[in-house]
């Protein structure tokens, strides 16, 4: 038996485990979280070598969505469903904000308080947790049992499949799409105010002031004031006129300012989208006796219930170890090297 270190592997580190025929090798796949939101995709499987299952994603995050790069987490193989149609994983549990509460997985060997701590960071898995804690697990036997037999770690959800729970009764989980609908902000224009210059004619009335020459002749009534008096052309008066002359300039004053700022405004947009949902078809062969649905889900149209009872022509045959020669099993062993 493995010891706790080294237990749970990367299906990389495994020669001889595979991914059995019929079954997608999701790795590579891009992984959704609950909000539509691609999280990243599926770098490596990690297998229980004891029990011959896989046990968790190896999620390698994409960039940007955590502030240190090449982050990776785990994701337990319940929480996990595969949508076949677009090559897809859907983790319905967590959101893409929920990446910061989960640890980091860096490769190193995965511990039991890891895997602990990978499971108390979905929904639920405290609870479970509390309840292994208070049973008092005696033997470390017993404790994987139970750590392993929770919900977080049923395989057959994530492949979907149905699960047998007991003598003549199996279960198949019905899935259905819902649409999720929410808002980003995305760059939808821009206001660009810039200025030019304009010239416009002006018009201005300017008083203006000049001197002019008044020569007035004035009888000399005083004839003494005129003695001395000669006759000749020699003698000139000369008087300076002067007149205002207009003087314009410019000077740049400031009239008004613009101040631009944002309004928020709500309207409504109208989003579609189809929705899928799967429905069970009950076929029967041969002598076959019951009503078909017992109880049936929500989705079938009853009350909740078991869903799908008495139905001899469906059944998948499948080792519910998920690690075995039915090549209807996710993983398979191959001692050999070749196929079984």
């Amino acid at each position: 038996m493995a010891s706790e270190m080294d237990r749970v592997v990367p299906l990389g580190q495994l020669d001889d485990f595979k991914v059995a025929d019929g079954d997608p090798d999701v790795r590579g796949w891009q992984v959704v979280a609950s909000d539509g939101q691609t999280i990243g995709e599926v770098d490596e499987l990690l297998i229980d070598t004891n029990a011959m299952k896989v046990r968790y994603l190896d999620v390698e995050v994409e960039n940007g969505l955590m502030a240190e790069p090449d982050r990776h987490v785990l994701v337990p193989i319940g929480y996990a469903r595969l949508d076949r149609s677009a090559d897809r994983v859907m983790v319905d549990n967590i959101a893409s904000t929920d990446l910061r509460t989960m640890p980091a997985y860096d490769q190193s060997p995965v511990t039991r308080d890891y895997e602990t701590s990978v499971r108390n960071s979905f929904p639920g898995g405290t609870a479970a947790t509390e309840i292994e804690s208070g049973a008092g697990m005696a033997a470390a036997g017993s404790h994987d049992t139970d750590f392993y037999t929770h919900d977080s770690f049923d395989d057959n959800r994530f492949y979907g499949r149905g699960i047998e729970t007991g003598a003549g009764e199996q279960r198949m989980t019905l899935s259905e799409e819902e649409l999720d609908v929410g808002t980003r902000q995305v760059r939808a224009g821009e206001v660009e105010i810039d200025k030019h210059v304009e010239t416009r004619h002006v018009s201005e009335n300017v008083p203006v002031m000049h001197e002019e020459a008044v020569v007035e002749r004035r009888p000399i009534t005083d004839p003494m004031s005129a003695r001395g008096a000669t006759i000749g052309e020699d003698e000139t008066i000369r008087v300076p006129l002067t007149q205002e002359e207009v003087v314009a300039e410019t000077r740049t004053v400031a009239r008004e300012e613009l101040v631009v700022r944002t309004n928020q405004v709500t309207e409504t947009d109208t989003v579609e989208a189809d929705l899928r949902r799967e429905r069970a078809d009950v076929h029967r062969e041969g002598e076959t006796h019951g009503a078909g649905y017992s109880a049936g889900s929500p989705g079938l149209g009853g009350t909740a219930g078991s869903g799908l009872t008495d139905n001899p022509g469906i059944g998948n045959g499948n080792d519910s170890t998920g690690l075995n020669n039915s090549s209807t099993d996710p993983l398979r062993r191959d001692n050999t090297g070749g196929n079984l």
